[in-house]
């Protein structure tokens, strides 16, 4: 039996940032497990800055443990954390669209109408508010980074006056300058003494074309005298707008530019001996979507990327990486209880195997997933909020949670598909799929969809549309694999579906859909 109460330990939080506000840096460092073929060093020296992964695979929480480790020396060290969703919020992403605008009187109609021709170029709106961020992070310090010489103050003075914000505290508070007609709004007297080459677009001296006060931004801040000191700026949580609409199509166009932003500011950092790093984290869903307009980002991303996988392919099952990283998180527990730490808390914890098939505990863990570190920690939250008294987890606790763990999980891939689906047809998706036998054809799904829709109007909106895209999509995030002795599913590395083959649910989804499964004797029965 094991030493703790299964409530005393620190499972964590599906979603990292929420991980590092709970519990606090000291005891997310502790839980942190670095996955195979991981070298943090390369993102401490600036020679990889871009972190990609499926959603839930810990992009966030390497972030936060980066920028706990950079925070051990907060003298030479300084770091600041923008969260594209949450800290670009509607107003400020239309803003930096209308950055990007030659003059044209978009101006007029942008709230109701939001352009979204993906070959209006935002890079240089991205490089202005990261070169502001980085500027009023270290604007708060006294020493570092860079020498407080004339073209330091240059800077200063030129973004103070393009943003006109003296109450501006806040590095991430404002994106960008208000624009109108592609220019920006600045007194003569307030750069008067910076000897600016400025376009002025009035006689008067009052506005300046937003292109030519960027670019004069990104001169000066490449001119600058490096010091010692570092600074890094994170970047998180680039999300698209749910649903296929122009906001959707307008992110399309800020996350590829904020990715080349990224990019073009390393460049000026290496060129110029600055040490400043900026890293941003990138789900590969929303990576593929800006990609498949045709925009050209593969090559920065290969060059200075890391892909997080979880995945083990052969080798000892115990070795796995994620069984291993849930195993830390029970020996930390029992650290911080002090206790000794378990060796094998597989062996102390839990049973040995699972059900009627005697599965083994190991295969068992893994079989719930879909190889990421927040399926893991939503599958033993949800334990611990059921038998939070218990010091072992039995049949019966597995068999407690089963249902809650699938309907949670759905929910997570409901949201996935909103960003293609209306909210009606995803809906219908989860009609149409409900008590399927399993294994299933496309032509089982398709007699799905016409039988349910004269019943219900979600369903009835598939019609639309053809059922091997809807299956391929399905595929593609994890819900459905191909069924056989050696089941293929998206997470596993099989990147395309078969529709030729037999289909079937990934197994923590058979009990939502309440599919019934033909077994070898050829008799149904329905998985409750």
């Amino acid at each position: 039996m094991g030493q703790l109460k299964l409530k005393d330990l620190y499972i964590g939080k599906t979603d990292g940032y929420n991980e590092f506000l709970e519990y606090g840096s000291d005891v997310c460092r502790n839980l942190f497990f670095e996955y195979p073929n991981l070298d943090i060093s390369k993102l401490l020296d600036g020679s990889v800055y871009y972190i990609c992964g499926d959603k839930g695979t810990g992009k966030t929480m390497l972030l936060k443990y980066v920028e706990s480790l950079i925070a051990d020396n907060p003298d030479t060290n300084f770091s600041q954390f923008i969260r594209f969703k949450k800290d670009v919020d509607e107003d400020q992403r239309n803003q930096l669209k209308r950055a990007a605008l030659p003059q044209a009187p978009f101006e007029e109609i942008i709230e109701s109408e939001i352009p979204t021709d993906t070959t209006i170029d935002c890079v240089l709106a991205w490089q202005v508010y990261l070169i502001k961020v980085t500027v009023n992070r270290l604007k708060a310090t006294e020493c570092g980074v860079f020498e407080r010489n004339d073209t330091w103050s240059k800077l200063c003075s030129l973004l103070d006056a393009i943003y006109n914000d003296k109450n501006d505290t806040n590095p991430l508070k404002k994106i960008l300058p208000k624009i109108k007609k592609g220019n920006v709004e600045i007194t003569a007297a307030s750069v008067a003494k910076l000897n600016l080459d400025l376009e002025w677009t009035d006689d008067s001296k009052k506005t300046v074309p937003f292109v030519n006060v960027g670019k004069k931004v990104v001169d000066l801040y490449s001119s600058l005298t490096p010091c010692e000191n570092r600074i890094y700026v994170f970047v998180d949580e680039l999300e698209l707008s749910l649903k296929k609409t122009k906001k959707y199509e307008r992110d399309i166009t800020l996350i590829r530019d904020l990715i080349f932003a990224v990019q073009y500011m390393n460049e000026i950092s290496k060129l110029n001996g600055y040490n400043v790093f900026l890293i941003t984290a990138i789900r590969n869903e929303v990576y593929q979507h800006v990609k498949s307009k045709g925009l050209e980002i593969n090559k920065p991303i290969h060059d200075f990327g890391i892909q997080i996988d979880w995945r083990q392919k052969g080798g000892n099952i115990q070795e796995h990486p994620l069984l291993k990283m849930l195993a830390r998180r029970f020996q930390y527990s029992e650290e911080y209880h002090g206790l000794t730490p378990t060796p094998n808390i597989y062996s102390n914890y839990f049973l040995p195997e699972v059900g009627r098939a005697k599965v083994p505990i190991y295969n068992y863990i893994l079989d719930q997933t879909w190889y990421r570190p927040r399926d893991i920690i939503r599958l033993f939250s949800i334990i611990q909020s059921v038998a939070g008294e218990k010091n072992y987890i039995d049949q019966q606790t597995f068999e407690s949670v089963k249902q809650r763990y699938s309907e949670e999980s759905w929910a997570e891939f409901e949201e996935i598909l909103t960003v293609k689906y209306s909210d009606r047809e995803v809906g219908g998706i989860k009609i149409a799929l409900t008590g399927l036998q399993v294994p299933f054809t496309v032509s089982d799904f398709e007699r799905s969809i016409n039988g349910k829709a004269s019943v219900f109007e979600e369903v009835e909106l598939l019609q639309k549309k053809k059922v091997a895209f809807i299956l391929r999509d399905l595929y593609d995030i994890g819900v459905i694999g191909n069924y056989g002795d050696f089941p293929r599913f998206s997470f596993k590395g099989e990147k395309d579906i078969d529709p030729l083959l037999p289909l079937t649910f990934h197994y923590p989804l058979l009990r939502y859909f309440k599919a019934s499964i033909r077994n070898k004797e050829n008799r149904l029965d329905v998985y409750k």
